[in-house]
This record gives structure tokens, C-alpha cells and sequence, in this order.
């Protein structure tokens, strides 16, 4: 198969007009992922988390795939700006696992993307404990503790907001949006040299990036205020 997305999608929609099935589907779902097409891309997805039962009979592992592409659907709808189809897509995947945080994520995301920030904190609900002797760190839990900490600035609860991103920096020290939030929540609490500091080293760590760009204007905002220096 082509590794460019655009000659990808080009067979996918080929092999679908020769009566190419579920995996037809799939590959050209990547490839709209691939290509910035994220509505098309959940359309997809939506199409084939929906395949009657019928179709599916003898297939062993069609719940889970159902799930997966579910996950898949909710991810592309994040991507696509439409937090209320992403939500009902993550709803949809925790049927299958509700303890999973990764699809946790994906559901508290699309609230706080619709304004439920108390929706957003409750859909993580209980984060794991890093650190547990024996065990290891859910790969998905730097991420939804700096989606936490955002979620309770929005909500006025500073304080605990800092507590997630220092958690999250605890397990990842150089992670550049759980510097970006901690920065944004230390200048909430009025630390405004803790703030520049923070700023300071998502701008030496990835200057030409979008998180960069956010702590450039951040610390002008700063800079234009006498009573923050």
C-alpha cells in the first residue's frame, strides 16, 4: 500500500467502489485522519461502529472492534471541533471498557470542549497513583492530569489545578503543555516569577511550536502589567 495519504485514500476509495468492506473503510478513514479530513474521518468511524449485528455474525472480536472504532470516531471529532459528537462516540467506547482511561480522556475532553469543565473532572473520575511499587504509570495519566488542571482553573480551583500540573511534571519534567498550564495557574496565584520561569522553558524547548507562541503572549500580557512584575 502507498505511504502518502493522499495516494491511500485514493485506493481506499477504489477498493470501495469494487466492493471493499470494513477494511476499505478503515483505510480510508486513516487516510482522512492523515490528510486533516477529521469529519470525514468520524464519519467513517461513526459508519463502522454501526454495522448492523447481521453483518457481523461469526466475528469473534466484533465488540471490540466496535469499540475501537468508536475511540477512533471521538478521537477525529476532538480533531474535527465538535465536542458534542465526540462525546457521544467516547460514551459509546466506555460501554465496553468504563475503567479505561484513555477513553476517560477522550469523554472529559469532549465536556470541556463544550464548557463542562465539573463534567470534564468528573468523567476522569478517580486518576491512578503513579509510583505504586510493582506497577507501572498509565501512559494516559500526564495527560489527563494536565487536562484536570485545566479544568479546575476554569473552574476558579487554582490551587488544586497547580497540584495536578506539579503532578504531572513530577512524572514528566520537561512535558511542554503541563509547563504551559502550570505557568497560566501560578500567574492565576499571582507567582509571577515562577510563571516566566515555566514560560521560559516551554519557549527553549519547543520555540517554534504552538505551546511557544501561547507563552510569548502570555508573558507580554505580563510584562504590560506593572503590578505582575
Amino acid at each position: 500500500m502507498p505511504d502518502t495519504p493522499d495516494l491511500v485514500q485514493e485506493q481506499a476509495q477504489e477498493w470501495l467502489r469494487h466492493g471493499g468492506g470494513r477494511e476499505a473503510h478503515d483505510c480510508l478513514a486513516q487516510a482522512d485522519l492523515a490528510l486533516g479530513a477529521y469529519r470525514d474521518a468520524a464519519l467513517e468511524y461513526q459508519a463502522l461502529s454501526a454495522v448492523p449485528a447481521h453483518e457481523r455474525k461469526g466475528q469473534a472480536d466484533a465488540a471490540e472492534k466496535d469499540a475501537g472504532y468508536a475511540e477512533q470516531e471521538a478521537g477525529a471529532w476532538l480533531l474535527a471541533g465538535d465536542g458534542k459528537a465526540a462525546e457521544r462516540a467516547a460514551r459509546l467506547a466506555l460501554k465496553r471498557d468504563p475503567s479505561r482511561l484513555g477513553l476517560r480522556l477522550l469523554l472529559a475532553r469532549s465536556l470541556s470542549m463544550q464548557n463542562d469543565f465539573a463534567g470534564g473532572v468528573a468523567a476522569l473520575g478517580t486518576l491512578p497513583e503513579p509510583g505504586v511499587p510493582g506497577g507501572a504509570t498509565d501512559p494516559f495519566l500526564v495527560r489527563a492530569l494536565v487536562m484536570r488542571a485545566a479544568a479546575y482553573r476554569q473552574l476558579g480551583q487554582n490551587e488544586k489545578g497547580l497540584a495536578d500540573a506539579n503532578q504531572a511534571l513530577a512524572l514528566e519534567h520537561d512535558n511542554i503543555e503541563a509547563l504551559l498550564e502550570r505557568g497560566i495557574l501560578e500567574a492565576r496565584l499571582a507567582r509571577y516569577a515562577e510563571a516566566r520561569h515555566d514560560w521560559d522553558q516551554v519557549i527553549a524547548l519547543s520555540p517554534d511550536g504552538h505551546a511557544a507562541y501561547l507563552a510569548r503572549q502570555d508573558e507580554a500580557v505580563m510584562d504590560s502589567d506593572p503590578d505582575q512584575n
